[in-house]
């Protein structure tokens, strides 16, 4: 390969986003945000690589073996931010602590995964996402839920499900079988991955009861509505905690006054391959997609790694997934058409004091660079995909409307 062909690849896992892509990415962003702000959350940003302490605890093998890692010129480990859970965690333990509660925080930007031998499979992403902290109830929990059903709806998606489950359901039901933590690890990241195949073979194995193989086998089938509670409940032994299904059923009735429980689907195999998480967990899917399209949950607990308590929920949406899907539904966001100003030898201030005036007002204007011919301009307007066009004289203004060439 020659060096002029090196010169013009890209690493794999990443691309380029030309135009209009490019912008109606930006603008989804901002709309995004906007929800956001709507629903009382403000915007904080975080470094895009931060010391490699703050994530070594708390994501599991998944992810772990996934973090870009580099040396500061001092020789400590850096990683770029693979996740913004836990830089927003940070800044709140520093700059929030005594602040009032609840605090309600958003944030955008890329997150960056190694992710060896995927073909296809991109290595920085683009999220969007808000966390709630300090408080506990399930109507923290409902809150972010509906936000993100708000926010898909409003992006411009008819069908979707978001998935919700609880993590302690899940770890309270291997718990009471007495696995060895590296089988529960191994159950739960066969769930995470929906492996149902391998699941089962390596449950025939264990040596635990018939009764306990099938308890754990009946899990992926507890979807549905909120009767799967219900069902859920015969699975647990006598005199277990069902905390975990309480939980849900509040959620689900907070959810209700919300009108969003014809997008929510209950999930008590949900597992996200996160340590953090210590209660409700969901994910957001559509038709077509492979990938969830937003999740988050409840990681009470986390701060402590920082030295500050406070409960929390939060969740975030993958731009990427979600302008694909747009993409293939023709649901983009609308660009502004430009308007192209041309000028003949003597029209230049003219035709540039229309221009400046009219972006003033909010429209996209391109000013031809050099002086032409009322025919070359028309012809230049019509190849830059303009659907007007203005031609500046000296005195006048000629207004013709490219698509149909009219005067």
């Amino acid at each position: 390969m020659t060096e002029v062909l090196k010169r013009r690849q890209i690493p794999e896992g990443v691309r380029d986003l030309l135009p209009d892509l490019a912008g109606q990415k930006r603008k989804l962003e901002e709309f995004i945000q906007q929800v956001f702000s709507r629903w009382g959350y403000r915007e904080v940003s975080t470094p895009a690589f931060e010391y490699s302490e703050i994530f070594a605890a708390d994501l599991k093998a998944g992810l772990e073996n996934s973090i870009y890692r580099f040396p500061d010129e001092q020789g400590r480990m850096l990683v770029l931010r693979p996740d913004f859970t836990l830089p927003i965690a940070r800044v709140v333990a520093v700059h929030f602590a005594e602040g009032p509660l609840p605090l309600r925080l958003c944030y955008g930007g890329e997150i960056f995964r190694y992710a060896g031998g995927l073909q296809g499979k991109q290595r920085a992403l683009t999220q969007a996402g808000v966390e709630l902290m300090g408080d506990a109830t399930p109507g923290s929990d409902a809150e972010v839920v509906a936000l993100a059903a708000a926010v898909l709806q409003e992006a411009g998606l008819d069908e979707f499900t978001l998935c919700l489950g609880h993590v302690g359901f899940l770890d309270l039901l291997l718990a009471a079988y007495d696995l060895l933590p590296q089988d529960v690890e191994k159950i739960k990241l066969l769930f995470n991955k929906k492996d149902f195949v391998t699941l089962k073979e390596m449950v025939t194995k264990l040596k635990i009861s018939e009764q306990a193989k099938e308890s754990i086998m009946q899990i992926p089938l507890l979807r549905g509505g909120v009767e799967v509670l219900t069902k859920a409940r015969a699975l647990l032994p006598a005199g277990a905690n069902v905390q975990p299904l309480e939980l849900l059923q509040e959620i689900w009735s907070v959810l209700e006054d919300y009108k969003v429980t014809q997008f929510v689907t209950l999930d008590l195999g949900m597992v996200r391959m996160m340590n953090y998480y210590t209660g409700m967990v969901f994910e957001g899917y559509t038709n077509g997609l492979g990938y969830p399209l937003c999740g988050g949950g409840r990681y009470d607990q986390l701060l402590t790694n920082f030295g500050c308590e406070l409960s929390a929920v939060g969740f975030a949406v993958s731009l990427d997934h979600l302008l694909t899907v747009l993409t293939r539904q023709k649901k983009l966001p609308e660009l502004l058409e430009p308007l192209f100003v041309a000028f003949d030898e003597s029209g230049r201030e003219n035709a540039i004091a229309t221009a400046q005036t009219l972006r003033r007002q909010g429209a996209v204007v391109i000013v031809d660079l050099k002086a032409a011919t009322y025919e070359e301009a028309f012809q230049a307007g019509c190849r830059l995909g303009a659907t007007r066009l203005l031609y500046c004289t000296d005195n006048d203004i000629f207004d013709a409307d490219l698509d149909r060439g009219q005067v």
